[in-house]
């Protein structure tokens, strides 16, 4: 009986159906599933300290590191009314939890623009928040908000906002948007960010 088992076992191996295990007991190996999307990301390392953007005409209202365009815009604050009278200023402070260069944020929203047309699937910045409010646009959405950790689980268009560590108000955090990014009305490239004591760094992408 039992040789008579082993010889059925042989013919269903032999040809292809899996009703037993055919590798000496063990199963098939499972095929490896696709690895995540690499970030691109821009350090802002290129950019020496001391230089500032304001709202204006080129090039005074804008960085130019090497994988990006950051603009500056009009900065609404919390009660809605807004300022063009804002600046940035790119430091080496770390208060962004990023090394090297970084970019203080003060009362001016800056766009990131990776080029006319191209559209984002992620993205990611570290950032330091110190006080007041903070605005955020995404797929032609506008949030203003007092901390970023209130946007946390939140859909602006179709992006979703994550903020896993920060953006309680006088830390350091990371936010994280995921989905669709196309160019934004009013020059506002694929994403844009701006408070009045914030800091950004390390700006990464996924197209």
């Amino acid at each position: 009986m039992k040789r008579h088992l082993m010889t059925t076992v042989l013919a269903v191996c032999s040809v292809g159906v899996s009703l037993f295990p055919c590798h000496g007991g063990r199963p098939s190996p499972r095929p490896v599933p696709p690895a995540p999307p690499a970030f691109v990301c821009e350090s802002l390392d290129s950019l020496p300290a001391g230089l500032t953007v304001v709202n204006g005409v080129p090039p005074v209202n804008s960085f130019q590191p090497p994988l990006m365009d950051i603009a500056a815009h009009p900065f609404a604050w919390a009660g809605g009314v807004t300022t063009t009278s804002g600046q940035a200023t790119t430091e080496v402070g770390g208060r962004a939890g990023g090394s090297g260069t970084e970019i203080h944020v003060n009362n001016i929203v800056l766009s990131v623009s990776i080029g006319f047309g191209q559209v984002m699937h992620a993205a990611r910045i570290r950032f330091g928040e110190y006080g007041g409010n903070v605005n955020v646009s995404v797929d032609g959405v506008t949030a203003n908000v007092s901390d970023l950790a209130m946007l946390n689980g939140k859909t602006m268009g179709g992006v979703t906002v994550s903020v896993p560590t920060g953006g309680f108000g006088n830390d350091m955090g990371v936010l994280e948007l995921t989905g669709t990014m196309p160019d934004q009305p009013s020059g506002l490239g694929q994403l844009a960010i701006g408070g009045q004591e914030l800091w950004i760094d390390d700006i990464c992408y996924v197209t």
